[in-house]
């Protein structure tokens, strides 16, 4: 696979994003696909697709108030897509179209945010600078 691109979700990414949640056995997603859309465009969400070879090898999910507080809702790469720094490259994007100065996270897999410069909370955070970001400007 060349290098995935990165772009907002959109209606027309939905059957694509349905089967990529449904890999990983989330199948509340597939039950109702309306709503599954509205999820993932909801305000306050921020949801990001990796495209490569012509379908989705990951997405993104995060809410956020644009200043302060963002929170990651999902993030999933398609296994054959693991280990090639796709996960970090949404990390950075979301938190970079969502705003904020920090990225919560609550997950189980904690190896993989550690090494990322996450430290631990009663999940982890992130900063901008742990993903290689410029400070976000005040206000």
């Amino acid at each position: 696979m060349t290098d995935a691109s990165i772009e907002p979700f959109a209606r027309a990414h939905l059957d694509g994003l349905i089967a990529l949640v449904a890999a990983e056995g989330w199948t509340e997603y597939a039950e109702d696909p309306e709503r599954t859309f509205r999820a993932r465009s909801a305000p306050g969400v921020s949801t990001l697709v990796a495209l490569g070879d012509g379908r989705i090898v990951g997405a993104i999910q995060v809410q956020s108030d644009g200043v302060m507080q963002a929170h990651v809702s999902m993030l999933l790469i398609d296994r054959q897509q693991r280990g090639r720094r796709l996960g970090s490259r949404l990390l950075r994007e979301g938190l970079e179209r969502a705003g904020g100065q920090f990225l919560d996270i609550r997950t189980r897999t904690e190896g993989y945010y550690e090494r990322l410069g996450a430290s631990r909370s009663l999940g982890f955070r992130l900063t901008r600078e742990a993903l290689g970001l410029e400070a976000a400007e005040p206000g």
